[in-house]
């Protein structure tokens, strides 16, 4: 059975195939690929509308007056259920089976064909892949419309493309990078793959810029490089100055204006690299020969809103659409990517063991037998070790200390029970800089005369000590040196060669001219007690991450156990290897991404309809009163995600109880107190 709706109702029947009824059948139409030449009448829409009920195509008369601009593609109104609502025209036939006569499409918001037949396929198909409608997904691919911009003209400038001398020394640092770059230098990339783990001392953004110069160097064709923030996406810009004249700059941050022309830079082709943040992995650039995903790991790579794509395996679903070659780097690795290279879908770029042994980091860590002879060193916060690391460090350079906190004691506990101090709204305390009183951190109301709710002590304690305080305590330290801290809402981009303390939180680490001296990894312990998934993976991501801003040999000091594997991995500069046990140890417990599971989150009584409509081979986690989750073998996973898409657009259909909402491939899977349950 599949469904149908009416647009004059809004409403869906089920109907066999092949079946009969006054509404539309459902089809999935062409894409954007039809012949402009011919002047089919009828145009085939994809509306706007984030009910899953009306994910699919809806059939429309093409008026005399709209011949000539109705091409697949452009922005049109329609009416629908008795409302005017924007959509996409993605096609247009010769006849419809809608048993009825058709509404004329109302009028043509533009005539851009803003929506390319690749992207109108990419978005269908990460629709599928994550269980949720085109709207919700070409909202990303697809920025508002704005008319100034769209009046502008755009020249194709020519540039010519150069490669440097120490482009290909670059990835002569790596095992298969010769290859790589090569293919890409010779235009022969097609189907090219590569998971990229950083060597050390050799900025990112250097080797970036080398393999997007070898890909645009001998062809016509163009690049995407997707990075977390702005701030890499202006690093990588200034690496790549000389190709200015021919690269869009694709960032949330952006105004509405400057977004939609930098986005109708790529479509008309006066843009041959396009360099942003997760959307940019939709930017609609031709004949498209190079993706490269930076730090696939980063929360911001994943889309925080219906239906929670993420921009790697996007990236990957369009490589595997267009053939276009594709490198996905990390400080570290990823779990994900690592399968990817077991199963041979892409190769391994790893550091070779000659760059390992000349640039790695020194790395020095907890050892367990003075953990043992010392029973205040495995409770110091600064341990001997790390505090002559930073005495020796700054003889010669700047310092990093990375903190995993920003704030100054931004969590607080009763000093007798250890219980976490609470608002009377349950919002922690915490203390920022200057503060005596505790303040809640939702509502920002003070504390005073706060007592424990359990023991009755009114004295508190830090849980969690900030990179604010943190910086206070190594000025108290070292008197005479110079002390900078950056993070979230305060970050410094860089900083000088001369000696400083720098006290960062991950992600806001300045870059030192000629890199640090020395790291240290504070609180690296208490980093690895998180009861999360991802919590190795994301420890491996902030250590390696900080690794990589120092000089070549620089000591490392992390304080943590040196027989944890993480660390072990940091000694070694084995990415690859860490990635590939914490593969082997997820498969052994039936965890992605060796299986496919779906989060369903909405009430019990509805969680358990759906459950009841999935025929798919499945396991249940749960569910709880609020969640649940659904585990499949990973070759069944799009069966999975088809069967939900059906279930949510009948279920909203027919009204019957509240919506469920299903998160596929979910950034943290691992629901609190969730057991199996046998699936009946």
């Amino acid at each position: 059975m599949s469904p149908a709706i009416d647009p004059e109702t809004n409403q869906l029947e089920l109907l066999p195939p092949g079946g009969k009824s006054g509404a539309r059948r459902p089809r999935k139409g062409p894409s954007l690929s039809i012949d402009l030449a011919e002047k089919l009448p009828i145009a085939q829409v994809r509306i706007d509308s984030p009910l899953p009920q009306l994910d699919r195509i809806f059939d429309y008369a093409i008026s005399q007056q709209l011949d000539d601009l109705m091409q697949p593609g452009v922005r049109v109104r329609v009416r629908f259920s008795g409302r005017l609502v924007n959509g996409f025209v993605v096609g247009r036939v010769q006849a419809s089976d809608a048993g009825k006569a058709l509404r004329p499409i109302e009028r043509v918001v533009s005539g851009e064909r803003v929506l390319t037949a690749e992207v109108c396929d990419l978005v269908s198909a990460v629709a599928e892949h994550y269980a949720g409608t085109f709207s919700d997904v070409v909202r990303s691919a697809v920025p508002p419309r704005h008319a100034r911009a769209e009046s502008l003209q755009y020249r194709v400038p020519e540039v010519d493309v150069q490669v440097h001398d120490l482009d290909a020394t670059r990835w002569s640092s790596y095992t298969n990078g010769p290859v790589l770059f090569g293919r890409l230098r010779s235009g022969k990339c097609f189907n090219t793959r590569g998971i990229w783990s950083s060597a050390p001392a050799q900025p990112w953004y250097q080797d970036i810029s080398s393999l997007v110069r070898a890909a645009l160097v001998n062809s016509v064709g163009s690049a995407i490089v997707v990075l977390p923030d702005a701030h890499d996406v202006d690093l990588l810009a200034q690496e790549l100055a000389e190709l200015r004249d021919t690269t869009a700059i694709l960032t949330a941050d952006q105004g509405p204006e400057r977004r939609y022309r930098e986005f109708l830079r790529a479509l008309r082709g006066s843009a041959r690299l396009v360099i942003g943040t997760r959307a940019a992995v939709f930017a609609p650039v031709s004949n498209l020969q190079l993706m490269v995903v930076w730090d696939d790991q980063d929360d911001s790579l994943w889309e925080p809103h219906a239906p929670y794509w993420n921009a790697r395996d996007v990236a990957a679903i369009r490589s595997s659409a267009g053939g276009c070659a594709l490198l996905v780097g990390s400080p570290a690795r990823s779990v994900e990517t690592q399968l990817w290279c077991e199963q041979g879908w892409a190769r391994s770029l790893a550091p070779t063991r000659e760059i390992i042994s000349s640039n790695a980091p020194l790395v020095r860590a907890l050892e367990q037998e003075d953990l043992a002879r010392d029973v205040a060193a495995a409770s110091a916060r600064l341990p001997h070790m790390a505090w002559s690391v930073a005495k020796e460090g700054l003889k010669l350079g700047p310092v990093l200390v990375q903190v995993p906190r920003r704030g100054y004691l931004p969590t607080l506990c009763c000093r007798q029970c250890r219980a976490p101090a609470r608002c009377s709204c349950g919002g922690a305390l915490g203390l920022a800089t200057g503060q005596i009183i505790p303040t809640c951190i939702w509502c920002g109301v003070p504390a005073a005369g706060w007592s424990c709710r359990l023991c009755g002590d009114t004295n508190l304690r830090a849980v969690a000590i900030g990179v604010e305080r943190t910086a206070e305590e190594f000025g108290r330290a070292f008197p005479s040196t110079p002390v900078i801290w950056s993070q979230g809402s305060a970050m410094r981009r860089s900083v000088s060669a001369a000696p400083a303390l720098v006290i960062a939180t991950p992600g806001a680490e300045p870059i030192a001219d000629g890199g640090y001296a020395a790291v240290i990894i504070l609180d690296a312990r208490g980093q690895l007690l998180r009861p999360q998934l991802q919590v190795t993976q994301e420890a491996a991501r902030r250590w390696f991450g900080a690794a990589l801003l120092a000089r070549p040999r620089a000591p490392f000091a992390i304080t943590a156990e040196n027989f944890e594997p993480v660390v072990q991995a940091l000694v070694r500069w084995d990415a690859p290897g860490f990635a590939q046990r914490e593969l082997a140890e997820r498969a052994a417990a039936g965890l992605p991404p060796n299986t496919k599971m779906a989060v369903l989150h909405g009430a019990l009584a509805d969680i358990n309809e759906v459950l009841s409509l999935l025929t798919v081979e499945h396991k249940v986690l749960g569910p709880t009163d609020e969640s649940c989750i659904v585990v499949v073998r990973r070759d069944l996973g799009a069966q999975l995600a088809g069967q939900l898409r059906v279930i949510s657009a009948m279920r909203a259909a027919k009204s019957t109880g509240k919506p469920v909402n299903v998160v596929c491939d979910p950034r943290e899977p691992i629901a609190k107190d969730s057991a199996p349950v046998p699936t009946p």
